[in-house]
Order: structure tokens, then sequence, then C-alpha cells
């Protein structure tokens, strides 16, 4: 069983070993247009840790203690890798993932996140990426030139509405 109600170490290695044994996936959702509720504009990929009893458990049972510690990019990169592949696999699919803010305040997360995108670029164009902080950024120079490359890579890029109500 997954025990999530202490914020501690132990979480990010609860997802670790998920991650290396396989069990970390990803459920979609689709996201409407406000204009016309029966418009997809694209699958938002949710990710879902199956832990060694077998159970399911959703995103936000585990990725707020990892944004906590400040370890959410360690997530992130491997379900980019997974939407990357069901990018490849469907080539009808738009798929978004919503990235930890951590991943656009600090370079070296950027790094992995971009270079992961840049060399499957072809399927840049299918992919949105949504970004969310719980933190305020530290240097918004930083982030609006992460997400201009992100769009200069040909993504799609989503802001989270409740970065829309906090000063960045």
């Amino acid at each position: 069983m997954l025990d999530l109600d202490l914020l501690d170490e132990r979480h990010v290695s609860i997802v670790k070993e998920a991650i290396a044994d396989d069990r970390i996936g990803f459920v979609v959702q689709s996201i409407h247009t406000i204009n016309g509720p029966g418009y997809v504009l694209y699958d938002e990929c949710l990710p879902r840790l199956t832990d060694h009893d077998g159970i399911e458990h959703a995103d936000a049972v585990f990725v707020p203690a990892l944004e906590a510690l400040g370890a959410a990019p360690v997530l992130d990169r491997h379900v980019i890798k997974l939407v990357l592949n069901a990018l490849e696999s469907d080539p009808l699919s738009v798929l978004g993932y919503t990235l930890s803010g951590d991943n656009v305040s600090e370079p070296a997360n950027w790094a992995y996140i971009r270079d992961q995108i840049a060399a499957r670029s072809h399927l840049a164009s299918r992919l949105v990426l949504k970004f969310t902080a719980i933190r305020p950024f530290a240097d918004i120079a930083l982030v609006v030139a992460f997400l201009s490359e992100a769009r200069g890579l040909g993504c799609r890029i989503a802001v989270d509405d409740h970065l829309l109500r906090t000063p960045l």
C-alpha cells in the first residue's frame, strides 16, 4: 500500500522505484474548448502509480509530495518519455502533460525535457506542454525563455489557470 501521509524522501524513492519497475503510466482526460464543449483540444496525460499490491494511485496522491520536495522533475522526465512514445504509436493523437514549475525554473531540469522533445521533434506539434507551479517563479525571464524555446521546438503551450491568478 502506498502511504503518502507524511512528506519525506520516501516519496521520491517510491516514485523512482516505480519508474524503474515500469509501474508509472498515465490515463488521459480530454480537454475541451469552452465555446464548443463537444470539441476536444487534446488529451491530457495524468500520471498513475501502481503500487506493489497492484493498486493504482492517481497523481493527486503522489505528485503534490514530489512538488513539495522539489522532486517532480524525476516524474516529469519519465512521463514525457511515455507521452512521446504514445504520440509515436498513434499518429492522430494530440497529447498534453502538465510539467511542474521546477522544470522551468532550473536550467538542468528544462534541458532534460527539451532534449527528449528535440530528439523526436517530429512529434512536437502534437505535444501540449502545460505549465504549473506551486511556488512563485524566482526568475520570470528564465521561465519566459524556456516557454519560448518549447514553442520554438513546435510544442503547444498551455498555462494552468491558477498561474493566471498568481503574480509571476
